[in-house]
């Protein structure tokens, strides 16, 4: 098996914690979206928290943590709205 590469956006408070709304990211092939989380979490423990409690969009529709990733997929990561 080899790589494959998922586009990944984030929104709000994890595109300013990262200083980037939009990257590549490289996955074992087979990945899921929770061990796309799961890597995220390892690299920038920082926003951990917000991804625990975050939606999770795959190719512009809502998506399940156990759905499968394949090459060329963009994944969206919306944290919850917060303000008054």
């Amino acid at each position: 098996m080899g790589d494959i590469r998922v586009r990944v956006k984030v929104f709000a408070s994890i595109r300013d914690a990262l200083g980037e709304g939009e990257f590549v990211l490289s996955l074992p092939e087979g990945s899921s979206v929770e061990s796309l989380i799961k890597s995220l979490k390892a690299k920038y423990p920082q926003i951990a928290d917000i991804l625990d409690c975050s939606f999770i969009a795959l190719n512009e529709e809502y998506a399940l943590r156990e759905a499968s990733l394949r090459g060329g997929d963009t994944l969206a990561i919306i944290p919850p709205v917060s303000g008054g």
